[in-house]
């Protein structure tokens, strides 16, 4: 069952990052992974249980290893935007925290390897608000809130590692803080998702090492 959960997530997954959630039907979701639509309502009922399925496993990676019974009780999501903010607002404080020390003892090599850690865990879960910002309610303007306190958080380490020399100087920081992130974001969550060319078995590991390889290549001084 703990299988068959994981081919729905990652195919839900797939179809709404890369089609949409409202163009998304159930019928697509049970074709991209080969099961009859009345099977796939065997273990959800309705689509927003498995957008909130996939949302849900985004923040608890260990749900989806539950006993459930069948289909899953759309009642298990209830407050799930709540939790969803709540794991993201505390994500964001725990990252800014050093900048409130001016990053003394936290190098320019640690923040982006955080900076990393943070977008893959995330990564799918954000990418499905990312592409459904209009039909997710509160949680599409939160997100994109989201965003933009992590670009801010971004901006102020760079600011901070060009001051204390670990960064090199560059004539547009906001732009070197976006071309990070684009970075960040391309091996931690597009990779696996929307790329191109779709790479889902990637090792994390070795995304990491990449993007970490390709910034500090490209600014540490």
């Amino acid at each position: 069952m703990e299988n068959r959960l994981q081919t729905i997530y990652e195919a839900a997954s797939f179809l709404f990052i890369n089609k949409g959630y409202m163009r998304t039907q159930m019928k697509d979701i049970a074709k991209e992974i080969g099961l009859s639509t009345g099977m796939l309502y065997v273990y959800f009922k309705r689509k927003k249980d498995i957008l909130d399925f996939i949302l849900k496993c985004t923040i608890d990676p260990d749900f989806i290893q539950r006993e459930f019974e069948y289909p899953i009780d759309g009642r298990l999501f209830e407050g799930l935007s709540g939790e969803i903010m709540k794991v993201l607002n505390d994500s964001h404080i725990t990252f800014s925290e050093p900048l409130l020390r001016e990053a003394k003892g936290y190098s320019f090599e640690r923040m982006v390897s955080d900076a990393f850690d943070t977008i893959a865990r995330y990564g799918t879960g954000c990418l499905v608000l990312e592409k459904n910002i209009n039909d997710v309610g509160e949680l599409g303007a939160f997100y994109q809130r989201y965003r933009k306190e992590f670009f801010d958080n971004i901006l102020g380490y760079v600011n901070i590692y060009i001051r204390s020399g670990e960064m090199r100087a560059v004539k547009y920081p906001e732009l070197t803080a976006q071309q990070m992130i684009e970075t960040l974001a391309w091996w931690g969550m597009h990779v696996k998702n929307d790329a191109f060319e779709i790479q889902k078995n990637i090792p994390v590991s070795v995304a990491k090492e990449i993007c970490m390889d390709n910034i500090l290549y490209a600014y540490k001084k």
